[in-house]
């Protein structure tokens, strides 16, 4: 008999996410039945939801440098591992996109989240999911 592990926590992120500001406190929802997907869920009422993978799942020599500020903001130090996750957006008229430009980061030893939004980045809001 196969048995499902699913592991959630709660993630703080201090300035909400863009368009949903209001909503602080997400859950990252991680499920056997999910890889390689996490679902990240609002805990506010009508909180909003999202799917995420980690981007290097979708472009394998993704990578993205973080500031201090970035770092500060997410009480981690440079080198320390830390969950990235792109966006993934379905919709039924066309086929399903990863937004690799403002992926949201996750410090998972002090469980804060941010959404980098780079003012120019090579990635796309919309890269096709699954990777050409």
């Amino acid at each position: 008999m196969m048995t499902e592990t699913t592991q959630n926590v709660i993630v703080t992120f201090a300035d909400g996410l863009p368009g949903f500001e209001q909503c602080r406190q997400f859950v990252l929802v991680e499920s056997d039945g999910l890889q390689p997907f996490r679902l990240v869920q609002g805990l506010d009422e009508d909180g909003p939801s999202f799917v995420g993978i980690d981007p290097r799942h979708v472009e394998r020599s993704y990578e993205v440098q973080l500031d201090r500020n970035d770092l500060t903001r997410l009480d981690a130090e440079p080198g320390q591992p830390l969950v990235w996750l792109a966006i993934i957006t379905a919709r039924t008229d066309h086929p399903a996109t990863a937004n690799l430009r403002a992926p949201i980061v996750i410090n998972p030893r002090a469980m804060r989240g941010i959404q980098l939004l780079p003012p120019e980045s090579s990635y796309r809001v919309d890269h096709p999911f699954p990777a050409a």
